[in-house]
């Protein structure tokens, strides 16, 4: 008597690089969106000369231009969502590398003025004590 072995066999799974470079080429869809929808809004940086500010203490806008998540946004505390959930343009914004240092070093803060809006609308600067806005 022959076995079938089709009967026995069980498949086997997608290698974990496939579906990793798969997953990787589906966020970036959504990241290249969103972030060029922040260049469009912010232009280099959102904090330099295109719209002036109250904002000492920083200096000029410095190094090339950055993506920033602001906030409840920042990567450390998004990891592990749907990129359309923790990409947004609420929750960025386009900082030059100085500025972009600074709020990574938490030196400030940029604080929307409404949470619905986030970035999208006015903004303030706190930094130390001290609150400037847009």
């Amino acid at each position: 008597m022959a076995i079938d072995y089709s009967v026995l066999a069980i498949p086997k799974p997608t290698p974990h690089r496939r579906v990793k470079a798969r997953r990787q080429r589906q966020a970036s869809q959504v990241t290249r969106s969103i972030r060029a929808q922040c260049v469009d809004r912010d232009g280099y940086c959102l904090l330099g000369p295109v719209r002036p500010m109250a904002f000492a203490g920083y200096g000029v806008c410095e190094g090339p231009s950055e993506w920033a998540h602001i906030g409840q946004h920042r990567r450390s505390k998004t990891r592990g969502m749907a990129p359309e959930r923790r990409h947004t343009t609420k929750g960025s914004a386009m900082l030059c590398q100085r500025h972009h240092h600074a709020l990574d070093q938490h030196e400030f803060d940029l604080v929307p003025s409404d949470a619905a809006m986030g970035m999208n609308g006015d903004f303030q600067v706190v930094t130390r004590g001290k609150a400037h806005g847009r």
